[in-house]
């Protein structure tokens, strides 16, 4: 079953390792590995999982052969949570995930210190994000919330509009506007999956688990991390 520490995905650890070799190198010669260092620890720490809260949700009415091939699909033990306690419901826990949740959130805090004359356009660009993000999720019973990989690319144009007014405060080139994407990407995403969980009907879907930055949602926070990492390297 699901836990705190799950085993990692070998696979997806073995692409963005591949990925995060060669911009290793290429930041380097710039002298600035901190961005880098936060996605190795993104990746290093994306199989913890923090609880911080616990309610009753329904237990869908699967099949076994469909539950095992969402399971199968996703990565999770969905037969072995279903039949767990031989409950109606399920005991659901909501947590954060450490390399999904916590660590880009924190980075992104942190980064927004630097883009202070933009706060009010940063805050409707991270609202335009929130909203696609949400629109985009979907509440996968038995799995936990689900977005599309590529829905933190949505984050790119917008930086770019704000781009004149990055430039305006002398910041470096790509770098100030790779900083931009991260924030409205991590802060988009991340707000969308808080307002999914507490907008949840309890009757209609439910699982075991709703890791936040974790299953479901892990994959489109690292992509665009990666790709704004990419971003930054460009002179």
């Amino acid at each position: 079953m699901r836990k705190i520490v799950n085993k990692p995905d070998l696979k997806l650890f073995l692409f963005y390792g591949l990925v995060l070799i060669p911009t290793f190198f290429l930041y380097c010669s710039r002298n600035d590995v901190a961005f880098f260092f936060v996605l190795v620890a993104m990746l290093l720490t994306s199989v913890i999982e923090i609880p911080i809260y616990r309610f009753r949700t329904k237990k869908p009415g699967y099949s076994a052969l469909e539950a095992a091939c969402i399971g199968d699909f996703y990565g999770v033990p969905i037969s072995e949570e279903i039949q767990a306690d031989n409950e109606r419901t399920y005991k659901t826990q909501v947590t954060l995930n450490v390399g999904g949740f916590i660590i880009p959130l924190l980075f992104s805090v942190y980064l927004l210190l630097n883009y202070s004359t933009l706060l009010l356009e940063i805050a409707l660009a991270i609202l335009l994000m929130t909203l696609f993000s949400y629109m985009l999720l979907e509440v996968k019973a038995g799995v936990g919330i689900v977005i599309p990989s590529y829905v933190g690319v949505f984050a790119i144009p917008l930086a770019l509009i704000l781009a004149p007014g990055v430039q305006a405060e002398a910041q470096a080139g790509n770098t100030a506007i790779a900083g931009l994407i991260f924030i409205l990407a991590i802060f988009g995403i991340l707000l969308g999956l808080l307002i999914a969980v507490a907008t949840l009907s309890r009757e209609e879907v439910g699982s075991a688990f709703f890791n936040l930055g974790g299953v479901g949602s892990f994959q489109p926070i690292y992509l665009i991390s990666v790709l704004t990492l990419l971003i930054g390297t460009v002179p």
